[in-house]
């Protein structure tokens, strides 16, 4: 095994932070596991079953993947776990065995022949019956099969969507949909008029209420009609322009509402349908985690409303596109998380899994077998790549990776808020200039040019530049009066279109009381927050205007208090160019003034470890009995793709650096690798390795010399 020093500070601080503690999680999560994922070659040789497990066990792997109702005796008689992969195939992946697989295609013929809406119904809908028996008899079957043997847990699917990824199409429009469509509207509307009158619309009925089409609520948007049945003008479409400081001359052009309602609609749907499956689960075996694999950013269309989904799942691997990695992290503090390693360089690989074993990952995906195993030589030896994993995979289970997983992280009274009714407005607002070809907006583009992605990664790395670990919080939790918890604290409104009354009132609430709570609460906003309401349907004033009055840009960053909103800073969110600015060597001019303008906004909130701003290293603290332990890595952006490639940029963060942390205590600092006891400061310098965390640590007082520093941590967290 290739031993690499990690830099960790255990320390007692005066401050006291948030701690998120995760409940124990069945038996085989309290190990980090890895997993190779199975491809066909492996069943191929009969008998070699014990000479293949030997060859992943020498890689470090610890379980394989199952196929459904596969027998996993083979690879459980040789000590191996396994977890059952893609439990319900038909219906929740289109990649795989419908009609629309090959998704370019069928938009192109889509568009080329009218855009009929004969093909907006979706095959299978999540709301007909006759699927939702199968899937849920699928489910049960595979369990029942498997729960004896063990697995580790159950994928009901991978990469799974109400489209392909999260693709646009206006799914879905099956009658039984519809009819569940209806239904929801009821409950949320109660009459029809009301309905009516959020939408602008004109239903004698509830059976006559249809939802607006992407097309039809791009009409609306370019001709201010109301009605739907209007088919858009491209070039009109595209000489729209939003303005918060004047759109209420023309309010009707900006109703949303009766297409963000649909897109609601089947965010539920999905997120209720697997809820369905994981409960199937759970009644038959209810210590094994349901969840799924290869998840895509927060987003209009595919289902993908991150904070809905957290509340269906027990565990996730995400694609981390858009903080979505974060993002689950916060929403699913008991949850198990995985990652996918599609890297062929161990150090890019050795990088990515500490940094997510310390946001609390407990396992990982190797993909995949094909490229890990010499297949056609004697013995089977292990490819170059699987050999260079190996030690690396071997350290995730080693004793300071077991320290750092049984300890309970820390997190500042910093909250990001998550509206997945501002991703709504936010989709049709950055569609503007598509015009027609809308439909070729795919989440491969929206991964890299989504403009509410890019500010809220830029106000989460200034945050964390600072030294800060700020949490995502949503808008449910707002309304449900998280906000009223806090006696101190940062809220940040990163693009938020749209607020509901709850949270609108909540959040004046929790700026009002700034004056007379014992620290400083403050509020801090691009562009107009609260333009719209939850349905996405343009206000007449903003809903906190009070403290943020509508302004023509959406970029501006403000803050506010409970005294009125200061004056706009200058400093601004996510144009052209200013989140890569972060990435360069030497970072620009506006990158620095925007984290200048961030760091006083979050003064009053107490920094317990430091580092230089301009070095942009990530911090992360975590509790561990009397013990506070701090883990140090390069700020890198790990941003994500569906083939597993880093998007890159990161090349200014890619070599070592002399850095200096300061802390609020002094404590016994110690070197974790070598064991050595360095004396005691409340200052540490040191060499911090690019491709992994860094190491020192700090104890109020000096651990025994009996015996490691690491055993007196792990005896803690007995």
């Amino acid at each position: 095994m290739r031993a690499f020093p990690l830099l960790v500070i255990l320390c007692l601080a005066s401050f006291h932070p948030e701690v998120v503690v995760a409940e124990p999680l069945p038996a085989p999560w309290t190990d980090y596991q890895v997993i190779l994922w199975l491809g066909d070659s492996a069943g191929k040789h009969p008998g070699s079953d014990a000479q293949f497990a030997e060859r992943m066990k020498e890689m470090g792997v610890t379980a394989v993947s199952a196929q459904q109702d596969a027998d996993p005796s083979p690879w459980t008689a040789a000590g191996l776990r396994f977890y059952v992969e893609n439990i319900v195939n038909r219906g929740l992946c289109l990649k795989w065995g419908s009609e629309v697989r090959d998704w370019d295609r069928f938009v192109t013929d889509w568009a080329k022949n009218g855009r009929p809406t004969s093909a907006l119904i979706r095959g299978p809908s999540l709301d007909d019956p006759a699927w939702q028996a199968a899937a849920l008899k699928q489910m049960r079957t595979v369990v029942q099969a498997q729960r004896a043997r063990g697995p580790l847990l159950y994928d009901i699917r991978d990469e799974l969507s109400t489209t392909i990824s999260a693709n646009p199409f206006d799914y879905d429009f099956h009658p039984k949909a519809l009819e569940s469509f209806r239904r929801w509207l009821r409950e949320s509307y109660g009459t029809l008029e009301a309905l009516n009158q959020e939408w602008d619309a004109t239903f004698a009925s509830w059976e006559s209420v249809v939802p607006f089409t992407t097309d039809e609520i791009k009409a609306r948007m370019a001709s201010g009609r109301s009605q739907p049945g209007q088919k858009p003008d491209r070039h009109e479409v595209q000489q729209t322009r939003f303005d918060a400081s004047t759109a209420g001359a023309s309010p009707g052009r900006w109703n949303f509402s009766p297409w963000a309602d649909f897109r609601t609609y089947m965010d539920i749907a999905l997120a209720r349908t697997l809820d369905q499956l994981r409960q199937a689960s759970h009644a038959i075996d209810p210590s094994t985690p349901v969840g799924i694999e290869g998840t895509q950013m927060p987003h209009a269309f595919g289902g993908y409303d991150l904070w809905r989904l957290s509340q269906a799942l027990d565990w996730v691997e995400p694609y981390d596109i858009g903080n979505a990695r974060e993002i689950f992290g916060d929403f699913m503090p008991r949850g198990a998380f995985l990652t996918t390693i599609g890297e062929s360089r161990a150090l890019e690989a050795q990088r990515r899994l500490w940094h997510l074993l310390l946001l609390g990952d407990c396992g990982s995906l190797v993909w995949w077998s094909e490229d890990c195993v010499r297949w056609n030589g004697p013995g089977w030896e292990l490819t170059d790549r699987a050999r260079q994993l190996a030690p690396v995979l071997r350290s995730l289970r080693g004793p300071l990776a077991q320290v750092l997983r049984r300890a309970s992280r820390e997190t500042d009274p910093i909250l990001l808020h998550y509206s997945q009714a501002s991703v709504q407005v936010d989709w049709l607002l950055e569609s503007i200039p598509d015009g027609s070809t809308w439909l070729r907006r795919f989440s491969s583009f929206e991964s890299a040019h989504n403009r509410m992605a890019q500010a809220r990664n830029q106000w989460l790395k200034g945050l964390q530049d600072l030294g800060y670990s700020p949490r995502f919080v949503s808008a449910a939790e707002i309304e449900n009066g998280r906000l009223r918890e806090r006696e101190r604290g940062v809220v940040v409104l990163p693009r938020s279109y749209a607020l509901s009354d709850r949270e609108a009132a909540e959040l004046t609430r929790f700026a009002a009381a700034g004056e007379e709570a014992s620290g400083k609460r403050a509020i801090l906003a691009d562009g107009s927050p609260g333009m719209f309401d939850a349905h996405g349907k343009l206000r007449g004033r903003p809903a906190i205007a009070a403290v943020f009055p509508a302004i023509a840009s959406e970029t501006l960053c403000r803050t506010a208090t409970a005294k009125p909103t200061s004056t706009p800073a200058g400093v601004t969110s996510a144009h052209t160019g200013i989140v890569t600015q972060r990435m360069t060597a030497d970072a620009a001019a506006e990158w620095k003034t925007f984290m200048a303008w961030l760091e006083d906004q979050t003064r009053a909130i107490e920094r317990s470890a430091q580092t230089p701003v301009e070095d942009r290293v990530r911090i992360h603290r975590y509790r561990l009995g009397a013990a506070r332990l701090l883990a140090f890595e390069r700020g890198v952006d790990y941003q994500m793709s569906e083939s597993l490639k880093a998007q890159g940029g990161n090349t200014a963060l890619e070599t070592p650096i002399e850095t200096t942390a300061r802390l609020s205590e002094p404590g016994e600092i110690y070197d974790l690798e070598s064991g050595k006891h360095l004396g005691r400061s409340d200052q540490i310098r040191f060499r911090l390795d690019p491709w992994k965390p860094s190491v020192f640590a700090v104890l109020k007082q000096r651990a025994p010399e009996s015996e490691p520093v690491l055993e007196t941590l792990m005896k803690m967290a007995r």
